[in-house]
């Protein structure tokens, strides 16, 4: 939170910061596209295999899939996330590790001797299922993502006890699409690419997050939505980034309504226009 933000809060009426990136994951804006990915993520668990979803900077493809594993049966799966891929393979397992509650290691082998026999036991003796997300997957390179696809296989591989999901940038696809990665590409089982709100959503979306903040009266216009929504192209968090400075704007000018002139004051400072 920056210095602003108290003074910016307290004289708007809100009671938590507005659009804020850190919202609380039980007050996300259930778009009909995570909606329908929630649907299709619960399928692709009991399917099991390696799943793609991928979408443009700001589209929510991680706050979506956090969204989805909490509301996962804890007693049914245990979940593994890495944030940065970029740490190597063995980095990478060192952190599953430790999230499974195991101890790390030096020697690649040994890390995936010991994952693979947790993993095979929590399935055989508890029924539970590994999930393992790795984020900003377009920064693996095509060494790690073959190591990891064989990480995924299993000594009965049409019942694997791992789950994998990629979170990726659309770029991605042009990366497993090489004739080198031609295994991993037939292995994926289910894709998605999240391309952010619609322009029917706009209003809902904006209303949503003002609520979640303390303010459930019209504080930014109709036209000013479609405007900013038109500007962000629907990508939720440049929505969210051109909302926030909307309300900083009306409350520097001690405003209290959004409105055109207060948004093309907003896109000049942006230099967008």
């Amino acid at each position: 939170m920056n210095d602003q933000s108290l003074p910016l809060m307290q004289a708007l009426g809100f009671t938590r910061q507005p659009f804020d990136k850190n919202l609380p994951l039980k007050h996300l804006f259930l778009s009909k596209q995570i909606k329908e990915l929630f649907q299709h993520l619960k399928h692709f668990l009991h399917r099991r295999g390696i799943a793609l979803v991928t979408g443009e900077i700001g589209a929510g493809k991680s706050t979506t899939i956090r969204a989805f594993t909490e509301q996962l049966e804890k007693n049914l799966y245990d979940i593994a996330y890495i944030a940065d891929p970029t740490i190597g393979i063995r980095g990478i397992l060192n952190s599953i590790a430790i999230q499974l509650n195991l101890e790390g290691g030096y020697f690649k082998w040994q890390l995936l001797e010991k994952l693979k026999h947790f993993i095979e036991g929590n399935a055989r003796d508890f029924n539970k299922t590994t999930l393992l997300i790795i984020d900003e997957a377009q920064l693996l390179t095509t060494k790690i993502l073959e190591e990891l696809r064989l990480f995924t296989n299993f000594k009965i591989d049409s019942q694997t006890p791992l789950n994998l999901i990629l979170a990726a940038q659309p770029d991605f696809y042009k990366t497993i699409q090489l004739y080198s990665m031609k295994a991993l590409y037939q292995r994926i089982n289910f894709k998605y690419h999240l391309t952010g709100l619609d322009c029917s959503e706009a209003k809902p979306y904006v209303t949503h997050h003002l609520a979640a903040a303390g303010r459930t009266d019209d504080l930014f216009t109709d036209d000013v939505i479609n405007e900013i929504f038109q500007q962000a192209k629907g990508v939720p968090r440049v929505i969210n980034n051109l909302c926030y400075d909307c309300l900083m704007e009306i409350y520097l000018q001690n405003k209290n309504i959004v409105d055109i002139p207060t948004l093309e004051n907003v896109l000049m400072k942006w230099d967008v226009l």
